[in-house]
Formats: structure tokens, C-alpha cells, sequence
């Protein structure tokens, strides 16, 4: 005797209902079509979470993750304001007697700017309970080659000097991404050590 699935039956049933509907035209008339969804964002934190992410809403607190995507979105965008800072200001300082400075520092700031969005996609990656955002991190070297490449430094600047002198100052985000996630992985270990222990 052969087996059916009856919850797939009801599901086959409901598309066919759903069907029917759409073609005599009993959805083209409701209340809000075209407008965007208003989608409760607690659908997206794990059950056991949601009272804890509740609190934290009416009191007005990110939670870590969410912070740390805010802040990346920040940084990128004042990555993008730089740019056209570079693009607009470019022409007209390249004459200047000051040029090598503000060519360093603008080299400087980009570099830092570009290390703290790839830290704080690492701490969004580590902390996030479910990936909302997919943030690509920099290719930092081929962004500087870019940069390079369309504004061309002046010849009395040491490039690659004023790059390690920008890395000196970042990793600290990154250092301590990396303590949490060590630390998380200790506390695994240890609770799935006391759970064998009788």
C-alpha cells in the first residue's frame, strides 16, 4: 500500500487555491498593495533570544551586532565622502607646495578608514546571530593600486612608508574580535566537557 504525505496534499491544495484566487483577481484590490512591508525585525532574532532583544529595543540599546553593522555603514560611507574629497580637491592641490602632505594624509585616513571596516565586519561576522547584511570586506591593496593609479602621488612622497605608518595605528578591533571568539570556543569546549562529566 502506497503512503501519502498529507501535509504535502494540503500544501498542493492551498497553491491551487492561491492560483484560482490571483486569477479572478481577489488580491488586486487590497489594502496596501504596493507598498512596502512593515516586517517586525524580532522575526529575525532566534526564539530564545527575543525577550533579552525586546528589552534592548524599548531601551533604545543595540545589541552588539547591530551597532557594529551601523558603524560599518558609517565608515563606509565616509570612505565614499573621502573619495570625492580626493576627486574634487586632487586638481586642485596637486601645484601646491603642501601637496605631499595632504596627499599622505589623505592616503593615511583612507587606509585606517578602510582597516576599521574590515575589523568590524570580522566583530559583525563573530557576534551576529543570523547574517543580516553580507559585508564584503576591502581588498585594501587593490584599492590602494586604484587610488594610486587615478591620482598619482607626488614623486617626493614615500608611498609605502606612509602605508606602514597607517598600519601601526589599527588591529585593535581585530585583536579583540579575535580574544571574543577564542574565548566563545573555550566556553563551548568547557560546557560540552561538563556535559559528558556524569
Amino acid at each position: 500500500m502506497a503512503e501519502y504525505d498529507i501535509s504535502r496534499a494540503f500544501e498542493i491544495i492551498a497553491e491551487r487555491k492561491i492560483v484560482e484566487a490571483m486569477e479572478e483577481g481577489k488580491f488586486d484590490n487590497l489594502p496596501g498593495k504596493g507598498q512596502p512591508l512593515e516586517i517586525d525585525p524580532q522575526w529575525l532574532v532566534p526564539p530564545h533570544l527575543r525577550i533579552a532583544a525586546t528589552i534592548l529595543h524599548n531601551a533604545e540599546i543595540l545589541p552588539e551586532w547591530a551597532q557594529a553593522d551601523r558603524e560599518i555603514m558609517m565608515a563606509r560611507e565616509a570612505i565614499a565622502v573621502l573619495r570625492r574629497r580626493v576627486a574634487t580637491e586632487y586638481p586642485l592641490r596637486c601645484e601646491k607646495p603642501a601637496f605631499a602632505e595632504w596627499y599622505a594624509g589623505i592616503l593615511q585616513s583612507l587606509l585606517r578608514l578602510m582597516r576599521r571596516v574590515n575589523d568590524l565586519i570580522l566583530q559583525y561576522n563573530i557576534s551576529s546571530p543570523v547574517s543580516l547584511h553580507v559585508h564584503a570586506p576591502y581588498a585594501i591593496d587593490r584599492e590602494v593600486s586604484l587610488l594610486l593609479a587615478e591620482f598619482p602621488p607626488p614623486e617626493s612622497l614615500d608611498v609605502y612608508r606612509v602605508i606602514a605608518e597607517s598600519s601601526n595605528s589599527s588591529g585593535a578591533v581585530r585583536v579583540e574580535a579575535q580574544a571574543r571568539y577564542e574565548s566563545m570556543q573555550l566556553g563551548q569546549r568547557e560546557a560540552a566537557g561538563d556535559a559528558e562529566e556524569p
